[in-house]
C-alpha cells in the first residue's frame, strides 16, 4: 500500500511504464550492510534507479548493478578532502561523523544525498545533504520521498541543493537509467525526444 507522500509524488511525478526495480531486500541489506527506510524502499518499487528532470540521480539498491549506480558509504577520497568536513550549522561537525553517511543519490551539481545511519532504526534516520556551493552539509529531519516533495513545492526555507533547477518544479520527469539508455543508444536526448547526434557515443576530449 503506498504511503501518503508517494501517492503525492507520483501524482506530481507519474513513473513511466517499465520503471520500477523488484529488489530482495534481504540480499541487498546483507551485502549492503545495512536496513532500508520503507520509504526508499516504495520509491524503488514505484521508479527504480533514475534520473529526476536530468537534475537527480537516485542510486540503485541492486548488489548486481556497476558501482557508480549503487548506493553505499562515501568513498574513500570523500572521506579524505577538507571541504567534505564543512558544516553549514556551526559545530554540527563535532557530533556527526563522515562515516555515518550512505549516499542514495546524488546531483548534476555534484552535491551528495545521503542518509545519516544513526540510531536503531532507519525511519529515523535524517537527511544529509552536502551541497557543494552551499558551504557543506546540512540536516533535514525527513525521509527522501518528502524531501523530494519538499524540493517540488519549495517547502523548504531555501533550495538545500546546489542547482535551483527543480525548486518548484510543479512537472518533474523521471527515467530510469534503463529507458534513459535504450534513448541514447536509439539516438535520442532522453529528455527532449530530439534526435541527438551525440547520443549513445563516448566522447572523450583531449
Amino acid at each position: 500500500m503506498k504511503s501518503d507522500s508517494l501517492r503525492q509524488l507520483t501524482e506530481i511525478m507519474p513513473p513511466h511504464a517499465g520503471a520500477g526495480d523488484v529488489v530482495d531486500w534481504t540480499a541487498a541489506e546483507a551485502t549492503l550492510g545495512v536496513s532500508f527506510p520503507q520509504d526508499y524502499r516504495d520509491f524503488v518499487a514505484t521508479y527504480g534507479a533514475g534520473t529526476i528532470s536530468d537534475a537527480l540521480f537516485v542510486f540503485s539498491s541492486l548488489p548486481t548493478e556497476p558501482k557508480s549506480r549503487t548506493i553505499g558509504r562515501l568513498p574513500k577520497a570523500a572521506l579524505q578532502a577538507p571541504e567534505m568536513h564543512q558544516w553549514q550549522s556551526p559545530g554540527a561537525g563535532a557530533h556527526h561523523h563522515l562515516s555515518d553517511m550512505f549516499v542514495w543519490g546524488e546531483t548534476d551539481g555534484a552535491d551528495a544525498l545521503c542518509w545519516l545511519t544513526v540510531g536503531d532504526s532507519p525511519e529515523e534516520w535524517p537527511l544529509a545533504v552536502w551541497s557543494r556551493h552551499g558551504g557543506g552539509w546540512q540536516l533535514y529531519r525527513c525521509g527522501m520521498v518528502d524531501f523530494l516533495l519538499k524540493i517540488f513545492r519549495a517547502d523548504f526555507a531555501e533550495c538545500p541543493l546546489s542547482s535551483t533547477s527543480l525548486w518548484g518544479d510543479t512537472a518533474p520527469h523521471f527515467l530510469h537509467w534503463r529507458e534513459e539508455d535504450r534513448l541514447r543508444d536509439a539516438g535520442l536526448n532522453p529528455w527532449t525526444g530530439e534526435p541527438d547526434d551525440f547520443a549513445g557515443m563516448d566522447l572523450e576530449f583531449d
